[in-house]
């Protein structure tokens, strides 16, 4: 369990992850044709939980590598779209993913210059 508050870019990370996910599921509703249960949206939450519940570091790794995987769908899923729902589906899975990237990269980044360094040997 984590025991320290996410920052400010592992939160917007978070979230950004989990409005991508929102927008499949308002995808899958609107009728886009994809597998019962998205892989997408499955890797998406998954990400999300790991980097709120646990101290690691490496999901936020996972996350700007899943939002980028979620790009060129969610492009390809505007471009397609017959109704309403499925733009806005694509909407909000691509404002989830692009905000889920820059932050992911802005908090990987963070997480990984804070760690502590082992203290050089004084021994020559």
């Amino acid at each position: 369990m984590r025991k320290t508050p996410l920052n400010r870019a592992a939160l917007i990370t978070v979230s950004g992850l989990v409005t991508g996910a929102a927008g499949l599921v308002i995808q899958k509703v609107a009728g886009v044709e994809m597998p019962p249960v998205p892989p997408g949206l499955i890797i998406l939450t998954l990400v999300a939980v790991l980097i709120a519940a646990t101290p690691w570091r490496w999901p936020l790794v996972l996350a700007v590598l899943a939002a980028l995987a979620e790009m060129p769908g969610t492009a390809g899923s505007a471009v397609d779209a017959d109704t309403i729902g499925e733009v806005a589906g694509a909407s909000v899975r691509g404002i989830g993913a692009v905000a889920a990237f820059v932050a992911g990269i802005v908090a990987a980044t963070v997480a990984y210059r804070s760690r502590k360094r082992a203290p050089e040997s004084t021994v020559r």
